[in-house]
């Protein structure tokens, strides 16, 4: 049998209780930060741009209420109203389709109306669902990278 010795227990051990609290905070809320700014940009470019006014309208928020210490939570979408301008209310239409009733024309009663025309039936062209599955991967990269940066700088920070 072999003996092993070693010294700076305590050190080593509150070393590590301090870099779980740094870690905790900043570091992790930075590193989501990255892997949503990775889907945001893959949203922008596949949104419909018959007018940009959809994709001008993507944005990334931190929710800080479904964050924990563990984990930080962050909603890549679109607004449902516009801060200037026309809205983009009509997102969720274009994500996950919609039926279109074509609007009743002058001189025609609304009975004739809902006879003559049906409901027409307008597919989804999804961009959110896509986007994120194109670039998980690169999100989960972003994020290792610069939790290996952030870590690394509060590791020297301890030197």
């Amino acid at each position: 049998m072999s003996a092993m010795w070693s010294e700076g227990e305590d050190e080593l051990a509150a070393l590590f209780d301090s870099l779980a609290e740094d870690v905790s905070g900043d570091v992790l809320r930075s590193a989501a930060n990255a892997g949503a700014g990775v889907i945001k940009a893959e949203v922008i470019m596949r949104a419909p741009r018959v007018r940009g006014v959809l994709a001008d309208n993507i944005y990334q928020k931190h929710i800080p209420e479904l964050s924990t210490v563990t984990s930080q939570t962050y909603h890549v979408s679109w607004r449902k109203k516009s801060r200037a301008g026309e809205s983009p209310y009509y997102g969720a239409w274009v994500e996950y389709g919609h039926w279109y009733v074509p609007p009743k024309p002058d001189g025609i009663t609304w009975k004739r109306h809902r006879v003559a025309t049906k409901a027409i039936y307008v597919p989804a062209h999804p961009f959110l669902r896509p986007a994120y599955e194109a670039k998980k991967g690169a999100a989960l990269a972003a994020m290792q990278s610069k939790l290996k940066e952030n870590v690394a700088a509060i590791l020297e920070k301890h030197r």
